[in-house]
């Protein structure tokens, strides 16, 4: 896909995605570069792509093969890192998400009695958005408004962006499973492993792991909650302040930071393995693994591909003695989340992976218990 893009943008440069932006919020490797010189990058990464993809197919596997299969990764990892890809899914979480909570606990709540008080309390909170003016249909119709505008308009560069990343992590994928053949391992599991690896030692790390990457949105998520008092963080000039939308939006964006929060912490917890009598339909069973790991994952991939993007011009802030840029180190510390994530959520698949249905090695999945 991307050997015909590059070469629709070497014939006209016109044809590509804006990917410069706005330089002070969107910091990559593609957004210093001009459009001809990019497409030619891009050109030449998929044409080795390419080629390495049939090496591996036809050849053996070697340490050779996992060292290219990597440096391929980590080039297409650099080339997508940009801000962009999350606020894209900071914008999805914060539309959707809220939607589906407030779905799932009424329906759970004709389920279960547990579920009731919970979503008496979102009926709750519904009644006093829509007296405070939040929740009108005039305020919900222009946050939609704005956000599909948004979309518009760089709805294209961050699905190139997010492509981009996608073939980073695959061929990471390619690489450990090359390296799980050239060394003799299972390929679904990678059994035999390293003492870490065993399902009680993934626990005892795994908590701490997950106690970081749970602390990772409590500062931007509480600090848009604010927005709901009559001192609202963030918010600097009296239009904005005065503007339901943006209120509505802010919080809609917080409200999707504190739930990646109790989602994370779910990884410690039984409710994270077993779907709670609230939910409807699945109450009872098993959550599947692949759920939260692939979940899980998915953000933490993105939260280290916006990382240059916030540790950029936080650090350009921090020399010039703005504050408020600086902060966004403490309000977004997507390198440590990102890192802890993908810890905690590796932890998780060891944990719960049991015993190897292909090569039958492993023990029993260890489960959480309250």
């Amino acid at each position: 896909m991307h050997v015909g893009l590059a070469l629709c943008w070497l014939l006209d440069p016109g044809s590509r995605p804006g990917l410069e932006g706005d330089a002070s919020v969107a910091t990559s490797v593609l957004t210093e570069l001009p459009p001809t010189v990019t497409a030619a990058l891009l050109l030449g990464v998929a044409t080795v792509g390419l080629v390495l993809a049939g090496v591996v197919a036809c050849r053996r596997p070697t340490t050779a093969l996992v060292a290219a299969a990597g440096v391929l990764a980590v080039v297409l990892g650099v080339l997508s890192a940009d801000l962009r890809v999350l606020v894209l899914l900071g914008y999805l979480c914060a539309v959707l998400g809220p939607v589906a909570v407030v779905v799932l606990l009424l329906a759970g709540a004709l389920r279960s009695r547990r579920g009731r008080p919970w979503a008496a309390g979102v009926l709750v909170v519904l009644l006093a958005g829509w007296w405070v003016g939040l929740l009108e249909p005039r305020t919900v119709g222009d946050v939609a408004v704005s956000l599909g505008t948004a979309l518009a308009n760089e709805g294209w560069v961050r699905v190139h962006l997010a492509l981009l990343l996608g073939g980073a992590v695959l061929w990471a994928l390619v690489a450990v499973a090359v390296r799980r053949s050239a060394r003799g391992a299972c390929a679904d599991c990678g059994r035999p492993g390293a003492r870490w690896t065993e399902p009680a030692a993934a626990l005892r790390w795994g908590r701490v792991a997950t106690a970081i990457a749970v602390a990772g949105p409590l500062p931007y998520g509480l600090l848009r909650m604010s927005w709901l008092t009559p001192w609202p963080v963030g918010l600097l000039g009296t239009e904005d302040v005065a503007d339901p939308a943006v209120r509505l939006f802010g919080l809609g964006l917080g409200a999707a930071a504190l739930g990646g929060t109790v989602l994370t912490a779910g990884l410690l917890r039984p409710w994270g393995e077993v779907w709670p009598a609230w939910v409807p339909v699945l109450r009872g069973r098993a959550v599947p693994v692949r759920v939260p790991v692939v979940a899980g994952g998915l953000v933490a991939v993105v939260l280290l591909a916006a990382t240059p993007g916030i540790v950029g011009p936080a650090l350009d802030g921090l020399a010039a003695g703005d504050w408020q840029r600086a902060s966004f180190l403490l309000l977004f510390p997507t390198l440590p989340w990102g890192l802890a994530l993908a810890a905690a959520v590796t932890a998780y698949l060891l944990r719960r992976r049991g015993a190897c249905a292909v090569c039958g090695a492993g023990e029993l999945a260890l489960w959480v218990r309250a």
